[in-house]
């Protein structure tokens, strides 16, 4: 490959555009890539961004050569992070490339350097931008698509960043369920009603018109269940709200479930539909028609999979025996009837019952990804 390569920052809004296109340039061709929402990567950018508000900095670079971009990625500051652990760390994310050692290792040492200045003693991503987020570095399952949320990248990818001086910290996994093939083991089944037998127990769907109330126990729940996770930062009220905006035009609320004990709302579990079923089908789409195209397939096109993103039961419940097994149950029956297959991950590697409990619904391995991290010393 000939010509020197250029890192430029993005500071406009037609900057931060082309770091959006960056990823369909060099995948478009790729069975398994799914193009962004429009804007949906940019947004991120703006210093009046949500993040950039509440959080911290995220500072974007394009990789050109000749004037053609061939690589991205973004330096950030991720205050409530370092707040939380009373630490350092500086982040990488929105990280693509092209398959060339040189152009990545341009890259990364455009954010060492930003870090460095800012006073971060090491790096960890790809976070894009912080935990709560997508995030991780696709390392096995590369054929498939991406269900809603999650990442996805070509397999050469691991060595661009290794070649960079990164070592993998913490690994995750996505198991595939095919739910039309599948039905509720008949000894969870019987364990958990003999465990619930004298329980008054109630799953409903959340209740749009108490949005904020019923995000409360959201909130809980989805706190309490990570903050044992490597890595966890608390997400606040107003990041969830945040987050609602965003996901209200395409969240089912049937397949967003309160649990009840005795009257009291003692769990969640929320599954979403993969809207990348539909996103990549705009890949021949001008970009300009891509979200009248997006609204024209959701409504014309059911979507036949879902991904499995939190589930969990308040801290106040945990000890009420046979709540967690009854929920799983319950959880699974409702995706069963709403989908045809469905997707669990993030799972920690070392997050053993949750992989238990994904194997004993029928779970198959599918995906893994790696979270890595260098020293800046």
């Amino acid at each position: 490959m000939s010509g020197s390569i250029e890192i430029v920052p993005c500071r406009t809004g037609r900057e931060r555009q082309a770091f959006e296109d960056v990823a369909e340039l060099l995948h478009r061709e790729n069975p398994a890539f799914v193009p962004p929402f429009p804007g949906s990567v940019a947004k991120y950018l703006s210093e009046k961004s949500a993040f950039s508000k509440r959080h911290g900095e995220i500072i974007p670079f394009i990789a050109r050569r000749d004037g053609k971009p061939v690589g991205r990625i973004a330096a950030i500051i991720n205050r409530s992070h370092n707040a939380y652990y009373k630490d350092r760390t500086g982040f990488f994310g929105f990280f693509d490339c092209e398959n060339n050692f040189s152009t990545a290792k341009e890259l990364f040492k455009k954010v060492d350097a930003v870090l460095r200045e800012r006073g971060c003693d090491s790096v960890r991503g790809p976070y894009n931008p912080s935990i709560n987020d997508e995030c991780g570095l696709l390392v096995e399952g590369f054929d498939v698509p991406p269900f809603i949320g999650l990442t996805w990248n070509p397999a050469y990818y691991e060595a661009l960043v290794r070649d960079s001086g990164y070592d993998s910290v913490r690994a995750s996994l996505g198991f595939h369920l095919p739910l039309a093939k599948l039905e509720v083991p008949q000894r969870l089944s019987k364990i958990v009603d003999r465990l619930t037998r004298r329980s008054r127990l109630k799953l409903r769907p959340i209740r749009l018109k108490e949005l904020e109330e019923e995000l409360k126990i959201v909130l809980e729940v989805y706190n309490s269940t990570l903050e044992r996770n490597w890595g966890f930062v608390p997400i606040s009220m107003d990041d969830l709200l945040f987050a609602a905006d965003d996901l209200r035009a395409i969240a089912d609320p049937e397949m967003i479930l309160i649990a009840e004990h005795d009257g009291e709302n003692a769990g969640v579990g929320l599954s979403l539909p993969n809207i990348n079923e539909v996103l990549i089908q705009l890949k021949k789409t001008p970009r300009w028609l891509r979200p009248l195209h997006f609204l024209w397939l959701l409504k014309t096109r059911p979507i036949r999979s879902g991904r499995q993103v939190v589930y969990g039961i308040s801290p106040r419940f945990r000890d009420k025996t046979g709540l967690h097994g009854w929920l799983l149950r319950e959880q699974f029956a409702c995706a069963k009837a709403r989908y045809s297959h469905a997707e669990l991950g993030w799972i920690e590697e070392n997050n053993t019952e949750i992989i238990e409990n994904s194997l004993m619904l029928g779970g198959i391995p599918l995906r893994k990804w790696r979270i890595f991290e260098k020293s800046l010393g």
